[in-house]
């Protein structure tokens, strides 16, 4: 019950990443559902023609209006980062198209009699064209866009309307209208969460948790970009658990899985919220550090290597494990022309540092 009720409320009011992505999934079938409303609404003249001929004269205008819709079909098609200004054009589009329906009744001899069944279907093409927003928009359409007819008659703008056989034809449209939305949008929710599931299962190192050799390296080509372009620092160290077939062999690869575990948690607590650990494959790992130069990645690499020293993992059979690891560093440099460049300088830097006595933590320029 209570992940329905999160669910439900995720509908209603859903995150920025969630409406965002909901949005883009369906804006350009939107475009579409806008492209052939703006050429079928204003064609429907023929039916005000055969109904009232004499009448269908004074909707000609009224019905070129819809031509407008071609307005939002453009903006549904470029407009990929204004989606709350296309709600609030789709909404006011809307309830304007609505209107404009009732206007043409009221101009037709016997409109209302004949076209008062039109209205079901702008529910129908609401649940077309508003599925790109959030559940609680189209909720609040339905239920808006089946009392306009009755407020504006009201108001005194469809003199005669029938309220008893509009409500009677209406409001049981719009309750399946509204079971139909939370359908919909629920059936979205499941491939949404589906999709996310998948994507991070793709980039994610399925024992540690940490992210993965494929994106780490579009990270860093994507970051060296960018701070190459804006001058910023960034730095990068690598590490390699010291004589890790050894541990293996003695221990189990399972408890090997454990020290791997054990080092990818240290390697986040040592590091800050903003940095990326990565498990690279095997026993090598790689950290990313955004803001940071050579020095300062020093330091983090130097708080990684003796916390790891200081550390022993119990293994399978409960037995101690103490293992240490080294570091390479390096900081990304204007030379560096592709980020393999700058990742192959902290491998040599890890390299030296294992050639050297293992244990150590050494930079690019040692």
């Amino acid at each position: 019950m209570k992940v329905v009720l999160q669910q439900l409320l995720l509908l209603l009011v859903p995150t920025a990443d969630f409406a965002e992505q909901k949005f883009q999934d369906h804006r350009s079938f939107t475009a579409i559902v806008g492209l052939i409303l703006a050429i079928l609404l204003p064609s429907l003249w023929i039916w005000d023609y055969i109904t009232d001929p004499v009448g269908a004269a004074n909707t000609i205008g009224l019905r070129l209006l819809y031509l407008l819709m071609l307005l939002m079909t453009v903006g549904f098609v470029y407009g990929k980062s204004q989606r709350r200004l296309l709600l609030i054009l789709s909404m006011f589009g809307a309830f304007a198209a609505e209107a404009l329906f009732l206007a043409i009744l009221n101009r037709l001899d016997g409109g209302m009699v004949y076209g008062l069944a039109g209205f079901l279907y702008g529910m129908f093409l609401a649940l077309l064209s508003l599925q790109c927003f959030s559940l609680l928009v189209n909720i609040s359409y339905t239920l808006a866009g089946a009392a306009i007819p009755h407020v504006l008659a009201v108001l005194g703008f469809a003199p005669g309307f029938p309220h008893q056989q509009y409500a009677a034809l209406m409001w049981p449209i719009a309750i399946l209208t509204l079971l139909t939305q939370v359908a919909m949008a629920h059936h979205y929710l499941m491939r949404y969460e589906l999709q996310r599931k998948l994507e991070r299962l793709s980039i994610t190192d399925p024992l540690t948790g940490a992210k993965n050799r494929r994106f780490f390296m579009a990270l860093l080509a994507d970051e060296k970009l960018k701070a190459q372009r804006m001058s910023q620092k960034l730095a990068l160290l690598m590490l390699d658990i010291d004589h890790f077939k050894r541990v293996n062999d003695t221990y189990g690869h399972p408890s090997g899985d454990r020290v791997i575990c054990q080092v990818t948690d240290i390697c986040r607590q040592m590091s800050r919220e903003i940095d990326v650990v990565a498990r690279l494959g095997g026993e090598e790992f790689a950290v990313f550090l955004p803001g940071s130069d050579a020095e300062q990645a020093v330091a983090v690499a130097e708080r990684i290597r003796s916390r790891v020293e200081a550390t022993a993992v119990q293994s399978m059979n409960d037995q101690a494990i103490h293992f240490t690891v080294s570091l390479g560093v390096a900081e990304l440099r204007p030379t560096d022309v592709t980020e393999v460049d700058w990742l192959g300088r902290a491998d040599a830097a890890l390299y030296a540092a294992k050639n050297s006595g293992r244990n150590k933590v050494m930079t690019q320029s040692q």
